[in-house]
């Protein structure tokens, strides 16, 4: 027998073959969570966490699990952060920037229209500047090599 501690209550119980790390009632009270922030989530697609913790009474660190175990995917974190565009709050990760989604989204489909309309505006001006800069950057014509530490 493969007898564990449940690492919720801390109840000894026999482990499964699909290596469970709770007990049968956890299990069962985890399954039941899981089921409840998947239907207020369904309802409300841009909550975060804290909201959906307060709104189904489920304790962060379960939401927090579920996202690590790939079973919710789209919870957002609020940065604390607000929109530098329309003053919206941030929702991400640590690289998550200066815009929300919305105003991001609209701004790489704003530079890709410009990109389209005007594909040659840029690249000649830098070609140019490349050029008369390297010739002059090492008149000896050495390549540096970086020093090894």
């Amino acid at each position: 027998m493969n007898l564990v501690n449940c690492s919720n209550c801390g109840r000894m119980f026999t482990r499964s073959l699909r290596n469970n790390e709770f007990c049968p009632a956890c299990l069962k009270q985890s399954e039941e969570n899981y089921r409840k922030i998947s239907e207020y989530f369904a309802s409300h697609p841009t909550s975060t966490s804290q909201q959906i913790s307060d709104a189904t009474g489920i304790d962060l660190k379960d939401i927090h699990r579920f996202v690590r175990e790939n079973r919710l995917r789209t919870v957002k974190n609020d940065t604390g952060r607000n929109c530098e565009k329309c003053g919206g709050p941030i929702f991400g990760g640590r690289l998550s920037g200066k815009f929300c989604d919305k105003c991001r989204i609209q701004l790489a489909t704003d530079m890709r229209k410009d990109m389209q309309k005007n594909p040659k505006s840029g690249s000649a001006g830098n070609t140019q500047s490349k050029t008369s800069h390297s010739a002059h950057s090492n008149p000896l014509g050495a390549s540096k090599k970086p020093k090894k530490h």
